[in-house]
């Protein structure tokens, strides 16, 4: 429930942006389907690594919500976990996904278009989780972490659902049957790079609590906390300027 796709795909991908397609083979007859997002006349100041969250597949409002880091002239590239968008696979063992995640950032980091220019990786809801284990496995290829709306474990989230389905009686269970892979509280203990975790205390998807737990858990000394009020992971529409600008303060220090 918290990370397979259950095939959600689409025909073609068409985009009115700059932008540059990829697939990646990470095993056999499996490949992950990514996008380059490219500023239209400006040369790029430096690239967003964006892991999104569970239905945000590239032909949805993602693409709105890269406008105002293009027109700054940022690149953003992101890429669809297995079994989803067109991506191939099936997303049913959270370790794979980790697997994945650490490939495709090696093999994009690579690329012509993004050596030499500095990195800031991005993580909404789900993909916070993945964007915090790379960040604390790759910190010495970025320029820092910024975290929206992201839960601290799987089990934690797991009982968020259990609520949800009416299954609260039984939420003390889902840690017992639940993996905890890279909790999102434990990978941000690594990080010594500049870290911004925000989170909207009206959030109903991934409760205020649970972005909490990450920055209580992180290391004061580099890490910040943005309290918003906004829906779950639509702070880049209400606070567009506040929330560029931090990138761009990442991509200085």
């Amino acid at each position: 429930m918290i990370y397979q796709m259950n095939g959600t795909d689409y025909a073609e991908f068409t985009s009115e942006l700059n932008h540059q397609e990829f697939y990646f083979d990470v095993d056999k007859d499996i490949k992950l389907h990514g996008v380059l997002f490219k500023p239209d006349s400006l040369e790029p100041i430096g690239t967003i690594f964006h892991y999104s969250g569970k239905g945000m597949h590239l032909m949805s409002s993602i693409q709105k919500s890269y406008k105002p880091l293009l027109k700054k002239g940022f690149q953003v590239f992101c890429f669809e976990r297995r079994d989803f968008g067109k991506s191939t696979g099936e997303a049913n063992n959270s370790l794979v996904l980790k697997k994945d995640a650490l490939f495709v950032f090696d093999k994009v980091t690579k690329m012509n278009e993004i050596k030499g220019k500095p990195i800031v990786i991005w993580g909404q809801s789900l993909g916070g989780t993945f964007a915090t284990m790379t960040a604390s496995e790759r910190q010495e290829k970025i320029k820092g972490l910024i975290l929206e709306g992201t839960f601290s474990s799987f089990p934690d989230i797991g009982k968020v659902y259990a609520r949800i389905l009416k299954l609260e009686n039984f939420k003390w269970i889902v840690p017992l049957i639940m993996n905890n892979d890279f909790p999102a509280e434990e990978e941000i203990k690594k990080l010594n790079i500049p870290t911004l975790i925000l989170h909207s205390k009206s959030d109903v998807q991934v409760p205020y609590k649970l972005g909490r737990n990450i920055y209580d858990a992180s290391n004061k000394a580099n890490t910040q906390f943005w309290d918003i009020n906004s829906k779950h992971i639509m702070a880049i529409y209400d606070y567009e300027d506040q929330y560029v600008n931090e990138f761009i303060k990442m991509i200085k220090s």
